[in-house]
C-alpha cells in the first residue's frame, strides 16, 4: 500500500508493463523450429534396395543401427545451419562433371550439371566412409534433396562452406537510439498512483486523463525531429512502462482546484502569482504530511484507519420502476489495521460492520459503537503489547470529528487500556485517501458486476472476500454515547 495522497510523480520504466512481451520461447513456429535443427522425432533409415556386391556406388546394406545413429549424433550435434552444412561437406565429395553423355531425345531438356556428388556414411567402429545413394544419406540424416545441392554448388565455385545469407540491413543501432529517445520523451511526463486497489495492475501508475498515447505521439513529433511510427511508440509504451490514463476527478481538493485556477489566471501579475503558486506549494506540503505520518508504523503501536463507504442500496436490480421507487439503504462502516509502508493488505486487518436503514440512523453514534466494538472485541489482543493506539480518519463532523467519538474513545482508555497514550490525527479536507477507500474500491468493483441482489446475505457474502464482516444485532450492537456525552460536556451557544 503506498502513495495514498495523489500527488504527481515521474513516469519511470517498469520492470513490468502494461502488455507483456511475447515469449519466442513458448511459440509454436519456435518449437517446431528447435525439433527440425535437433532431430527430434526423426528416425535414421536406409531408403535403398542397393547391394554391395552389385553396385558400387551403394553400400546401404552393410550400415548398422549404431552406424545410422552415429552419422545422425554428428550431424545434429551442431545447432545452426552453417554448422550442419560444413557436417554435410565433410561427408560428400564434390567433383566437377567429366563426361556428359546424352539421356533425353531433346537436346533443350537436358541438364547441364557443373558438379556430381559422392555420397557417403560414417561407420561406429572405424573412421572410413561407406559410399551410399543419395536416397539413404537425405534419409538416414533426417533432411531434404534440396538440403544438399545448394552447399554441393556453392562449395564448388569459392571453395568455403556456405555462410548465412538471410536477414537484410542490420539496424539495431539505428532503433535502439530511437527507442530511447521515445523512452526518454514517455519520462517527461508525470503521473499519480489510484487510490483504489487494482487486483489485476498492481503498481500501475495513472496518467492526466486528457492524454493518450496518439497525443503523445503528436506531442513527440512535434518535439524531435526523428521519424517513429505510431505502433513503435504504442509498443513502447506498451511493454516499458506499467502506465494508464485516469478518469477525471470526483472527489479532488476544492483549495487545489482555487490554486490551480489563480495561477492561470492573466489578469493577475508575476507577483501575485509567485504568491498563489507558494501558497499552492504551502497547501500540498500539510496535505502530505498526513500520509507522512501515516507511513510511519511503529512496532509497538497499533495503526487504524476507519471511514464509511457509500451507501449500497436494497434491492439492487436493473429494472428501471427500483430506482424510482423507495431503496432501503445498507450503511458499512471500515476499520482496516494499517502495517508499514509496502506491506500487503490481509482480509484479517479489514473489518467491516453493516447495519440496515430501518435497524439504526447513520451517525457519529453508531460510528462510535462500531468503533469501540472493534477496539474492545476484535483489537484487543494486539492492544495489550502495544504502548500506542494511532487513529486516522477524515474530518468528517458528523461521523468522525465531534465529541460523541472523542467521549467513547476517553472512556475506553480510562477502562480498559489506561497506560496506552493514544494520538488522532485528520487530514486536509480534500486529502484524505486511506488504505480503508481502497478496500471500499474493491467491493464497489465487485458489487457494479452484479446485475441483481435482493437479500442483503448476498452483500455480506460479497463482503467477506474483503475483510471480516460484523451485521448489526448479531455481533455488535449500539450505545448511546450522545447521551451520555451530553452529561459532561460543555456547549458553546453561538449568538
Amino acid at each position: 500500500m503506498n502513495n495514498f495522497d495523489g500527488i504527481d510523480e515521474p513516469v519511470v520504466v517498469s520492470a513490468v508493463g502494461k502488455k507483456r512481451k511475447p515469449s519466442r520461447c513458448n511459440h509454436v513456429r519456435e518449437e517446431i523450429k528447435k525439433m527440425r535443427h535437433s532431430g527430434g522425432g526423426k528416425m535414421p533409415a536406409v531408403a535403398c534396395y542397393h547391394s554391395h556386391t552389385k553396385a558400387n556406388f551403394c553400400h546401404a546394406d552393410t550400415l548398422t543401427p549404431g552406424d545410422l545413429l552415429k552419422n545422425v549424433q554428428c550431424f545434429y550435434s551442431g545447432s545452426t545451419q552453417i554448422e550442419q552444412d560444413q557436417v554435410v561437406l565433410q561427408l560428400i565429395t564434390v567433383k566437377k562433371v567429366q563426361r556428359r553423355r546424352p539421356k533425353v531425345v531433346n537436346s533443350d531438356m537436358q541438364k547441364d550439371r557443373e558438379v556430381t556428388n559422392e555420397y557417403n556414411l560414417l561407420t561406429e567402429d572405424h573412421p572410413t566412409k561407406i559410399p551410399v545413394c543419395k536416397a539413404t544419406f537425405c534419409s538416414v540424416l533426417g533432411i531434404g534433396k534440396d538440403r544438399v545441392s545448394p552447399v554441393a554448388r556453392y562449395y564448388a565455385l569459392n571453395a568455403t562452406a556456405r555462410p548465412e545469407l538471410r536477414g537484410g540491413a542490420r539496424k539495431v543501432a539505428e532503433n535502439d537510439a530511437k527507442k530511447q529517445h521515445v523512452m526518454d520523451h514517455i519520462k517527461t511526463f508525470t503521473c499519480r498512483a489510484s487510490h483504489y486497489g487494482r487486483r489485476g495492475a498492481p503498481g500501475r501508475k495513472y496518467l492526466p486523463c486528457d492524454l493518450s498515447v496518439k497525443i503523445m505521439h503528436e506531442l513527440f513529433d512535434q518535439q524531435n525531429h526523428d521519424v517513429v511510427s505510431y505502433s513503435l511508440y504504442y509498443t513502447i509504451f506498451r511493454q516499458h512502462f506499467n502506465l494508464g490514463f485516469g478518469h477525471p476527478a470526483t472527489d479532488a481538493c476544492s483549495s487545489c482546484a482555487r490554486f490551480q485556477l489563480r495561477v492561470k489566471d492573466p489578469s493577475l501579475t508575476e507577483e501575485e502569482k509567485r504568491s498563489e503558486s507558494a501558497s499552492y506549494i504551502l497547501h500540498r506540503r500539510r496535505a502530505r504530511v498526513f500520509y507522512d505520518l501515516l507511513g510511519q508504523v511503529d512496532h509497538d503501536a497499533v495503526t487504524l484507519c476507519f471511514d464509511m463507504m457509500q451507501n449500497l442500496v436494497l434491492p439492487k436490480t436493473a429494472i428501471g420502476q427500483a430506482y424510482y421507487s423507495r431503496q432501503l439503504y445498507m450503511y458499512l462502516f471500515g476499520v482496516v489495521i494499517h502495517h508499514e509502508t509496502g506491506s500487503k493488505q490481509a482480509v484479517d486487518d479489514v473489518h467491516l460492520y453493516t447495519w440496515m436503514e430501518h435497524e439504526n440512523r447513520k451517525g457519529s453514534n453508531m460510528t462510535a459503537s462500531a468503533l469501540d466494538h472493534c477496539l474492545r472485541q476484535q483489537l484487543s489482543g494486539a492492544l495489550h503489547h502495544a504502548q500506542r493506539l494511532r487513529l486516522f480518519s477524515d474530518s468528517c463532523f458528523g461521523q468522525n470529528k465531534n465529541s460523541n467519538l472523542l467521549s467513547m474513545l476517553f472512556s475506553f482508555m480510562k477502562e480498559a487500556f489506561p497506560r496506552i497514550s493514544a494520538e488522532y490525527v485528520f487530514p486536509i479536507r480534500g486529502h484524505s485517501f486511506m488504505p480503508v477507500d481502497r478496500v471500499f474500491g474493491k467491493i464497489e468493483q465487485q458489487v457494479r458486476k452484479k446485475d441483481t441482489i435482493l437479500m442483503p446475505e448476498e452483500y455480506y457474502q460479497m463482503l467477506r472476500s474483503h475483510g471480516n464482516v460484523h451485521v448489526y444485532g448479531q455481533d455488535w450492537e449500539a450505545y448511546d454515547f450522545k447521551t451520555e456525552t451530553t452529561g459532561f460536556c460543555k456547549v458553546t451557544e453561538v449568538i
